[in-house]
């Protein structure tokens, strides 16, 4: 958290029975009461119970509605700009990855202009929005949670599985991750306001931390392959008093929206999230030319995030201020499998990170490293295990994992597959599926 906030430190002396405030840092800022930021310390909450989606459950059977009912309806995504919703902008559709010929959804891409004016939209709400208290910010994002965890769930997992080819318990896991962000985050925001300072000043000064958001406007670029991580990443930097510029990834639109719409139904005032899908390079260069940039949170592939490193660096000179840049690149899990280890959860534990999702979180396992003495059977045991994996439609309880989120994703995967006149290197299995058109 500390990464979206700056402290401001103010010392008031008393000395002959006058007042004096200095203020250290932020000098332009309006000087606001010097009392705490919070006055509710709720207790310290406990991680979301995962729902399993048995058959005849109550869950089972909303997120059957839900699903049929937006199959049946692919939804219209808005451009939310302040209190504004556009429909400007390039039309584009969102497919469901396991079924090209079914549309998820339909969005727009903004322009240039539309993107300038999320900028401004978001650097102009910030002031009101850090001055609202912390009490006022959190609970905001704690009613949020609670309707995460409730009306909404269903909606937004949902949504996940249509439009990310998630199943429904690896939407589930996603769901429950997003309401734990929010509400440790909430609570690590109250615990930072806690104490008014450390240091004790004596009779003669009074020591008070502020913490302040950053000025100007936060983008927020997010992935497609977690729910989870691309809602943080635009929802955490509010709660530090940040205004957000969010664009989410082209295959991720429609759950992205609808915690959106989630955010709005528990009070979220217009103007401190702005909903802009947006052709990726276009965005780039509309924020990183941007002098009120005050940061960037980005989730992608390395490549991207050397990019943004690289450009902010390039208009250094033209900030009003030093943005920020906090970004996750590709990223792989590796597995060491140790003589001692129990194999039977070993091959478990590799199976599921390896594909799960179909292989495209960045935490998915690309290698394994085994002692030679068990490798035999390791190896046997999770080409077995592989190979009973249900891949099929998501809309299938059964399914375990389902299709790549997008035809540019499964050629990627399929061109760095051994062409016929290549050697072959060992494989377990091998099988190649045909695309889905």
């Amino acid at each position: 958290m500390l990464r979206v906030t700056s402290i401001e430190l103010r010392v008031v002396c008393r000395l002959c029975g006058v007042v004096q405030v200095r203020l250290v840092a932020r000098s332009a800022r309006p000087a606001s009461a010097l009392q705490p930021q919070c006055s509710v310390f709720p207790k310290a909450p406990r991680n979301e119970r995962v729902l399993e989606h048995c058959a005849g459950t109550r869950e089972r059977i909303s997120l059957t509605h839900e699903l049929t009912t937006l199959s049946r309806s692919p939804e219209t995504i808005p451009l939310i700009i302040g209190p504004e919703k556009s429909n400007s902008g390039d039309c584009c559709v969102q497919p469901m990855p396991f079924d090209h010929q079914q549309i998820a959804a339909y969005y727009h891409r903004a322009w240039p202009d539309t993107i300038t004016t999320a900028m401004e939209m978001a650097t102009a709400c910030q002031p009101s929005w850090e001055r609202t208290s912390v009490d006022d910010r959190c609970g905001v994002l704690e009613r949020a949670t609670d309707l995460l965890a409730g009306v909404f769930r269903q909606r937004v997992i949902a949504a996940a599985i249509i439009g990310q080819g998630m199943t429904a318990i690896q939407a589930e896991l996603n769901m429950c991750q997003l309401i734990d962000y929010l509400r440790f985050g909430c609570y690590f925001m109250r615990e930072l306001t806690k104490g008014n300072s450390v240091i004790d000043g004596g009779e003669q000064a009074i020591n008070h931390n502020q913490y302040h958001g950053l000025e100007g406007f936060w983008a927020a670029i997010t992935p497609y392959n977690s729910l989870a991580h691309a809602a943080q990443l635009a929802i955490i930097p509010t709660i530090l008093g940040n205004c957000v510029v969010w664009k989410p990834s082209d295959h991720s639109v429609l759950a992205c929206y609808r915690v959106l719409e989630c955010l709005q139904c528990a009070g979220l005032p217009p103007g401190v999230i702005n909903f802009v899908p947006a052709e990726e390079n276009r965005f780039l260069e509309a924020v990183c030319s941007n002098t009120d940039l005050a940061g960037i949170s980005f989730g992608g592939t390395t490549r991207t995030l050397e990019h943004i490193w690289r450009t902010v660096g390039e208009h250094i000179h033209s900030y009003l201020r030093f943005p920020r840049v906090v970004g996750t690149g590709s990223g792989k899990n590796f597995h060491v499998v140790h003589s001692s280890a129990n194999l039977s959860n070993a091959v478990a534990c590799t199976a599921r990170a390896a594909f799960e999702m179909a292989g495209q979180k960045a935490t998915s396992c690309s290698r394994v490293f085994v002692a030679e003495s068990v490798l035999d059977r390791f190896t046997q045991a999770l080409a077995q295990v592989a190979q009973s994996l249900v891949v099929c439609h998501p809309l299938d309880y059964r399914c375990f994992t389902s299709a790549l989120a997008s035809q540019d994703a499964y050629y990627k995967v399929f061109n760095r597959l051994p062409k016929k006149e290549e050697v072959l290197p060992q494989y377990l299995f091998f099988n190649v599926c045909s695309s889905i058109t």
